[in-house]
């Protein structure tokens, strides 16, 4: 729904350590993507060089950060050294995040794009490209492995967006409380003491706060008697996304695993409760006009 964000997911048949190493060397943009090639390093995490979506040179700055089974590489991009506009946040999950006992690796990309700033080319573009660069990172690191064809994969990973103009404390406070869950949850309730979805299976819901400092991570689980159902869910405060120290209120970024017989029978149920939880957030932050404009950040109003 967010037109701002655009995200792609694959299954990557190698180990996690390995993909993450090969994603933060900015010189290996050179080997998988449409047209970026780095001609400089300025640091050990900074290159400067050409862009896929632009005529134009580009800097590209890499911060890593580990929490555990989920590694993240966000790519920032800007004209100016150290003035990053863009961010290009990359997602390693171990299979053991989503349950499963594969030996790979869950690629989950996601990009924020400043609808003030961006090219027409861009706009249309974006989520082409990615997708293809996702597949040609893909049998770039299969094809070390000796794999001459795509290696397939038990799950597959959607991801549901929707831009909040509220507070991020207010969001990641409201998120964080288990007793908000029946409020903005979609098809799960409270039956006294209990939690229950729409099947009246009993869940416990476990919600683990990861503070990444400019952004925050709520580990959404739902346990059942026999099995866990993860769907993180990603705060990030526009002024970060966009790289706009005025933007205004936040994004909300989920991502589930498919398939699964309990719990939400469709990915459109996570959209959803997005959509109810902007309602909700949006309406404790006193900003009733902002839900009719719609799920996308919009940009600076003057």
């Amino acid at each position: 729904m967010e037109k701002n964000t655009c995200a792609t997911s694959i299954y990557i048949a190698a180990p996690p350590a390995e993909v993450v190493a090969f994603l933060a060397d900015g010189m290996n943009l050179n080997r998988y993507t449409l047209f970026s090639r780095m001609h400089t390093q300025i640091d050990e995490t900074t290159w400067l060089g050409t862009a896929s979506g632009y005529q134009a040179g580009l800097y590209y700055h890499m911060r890593r950060r580990d929490l555990g089974d989920l590694q993240i590489i966000e790519w920032h991009c800007g004209a100016e050294l150290g003035v990053y506009h863009h961010v290009y946040p990359m997602l390693a999950f171990s299979p053991r995040y989503w349950g499963s006992d594969e030996v790979g690796t869950y690629y989950h990309w996601v990009s924020f794009v400043d609808p003030q700033r961006h090219t027409k080319m861009i706009e249309e573009g974006i989520q082409a490209v990615h997708n293809a660069e996702t597949h040609s990172l893909k049998a770039v690191l299969e094809r070390r492995h000796g794999a001459r064809r795509a290696i397939g994969a038990a799950l597959e990973l959607r991801s549901h967006t929707i831009y909040i103009e509220a507070p991020f404390e207010l969001a990641v406070e409201y998120f964080s409380d288990p007793a908000n869950a029946t409020e903005w949850g979609y098809l799960v309730r409270r039956e006294g003491s209990q939690i229950v979805d729409e099947y009246d299976n009993v869940l416990d819901l476990r919600l683990t706060v990861r503070d990444l400092g400019p952004y925050t991570i709520i580990e959404h689980d739902s346990h059942y008697p026999e099995v866990v159902v993860r769907t993180p869910i990603v705060l990030i405060p526009s002024t970060y996304a966009f790289g706009r120290p005025d933007a205004p209120g936040l994004i909300m970024h989920r991502v589930s695993a498919w398939p699964r017989t309990i719990g939400k029978g469709s990915s459109d149920d996570y959209l959803a409760e997005a959509i109810n939880a902007k309602r909700f957030l949006e309406g404790r932050a006193g900003n009733l006009d902002a839900f009719g404009r719609g799920g996308s950040y919009l940009g600076v109003r003057k």
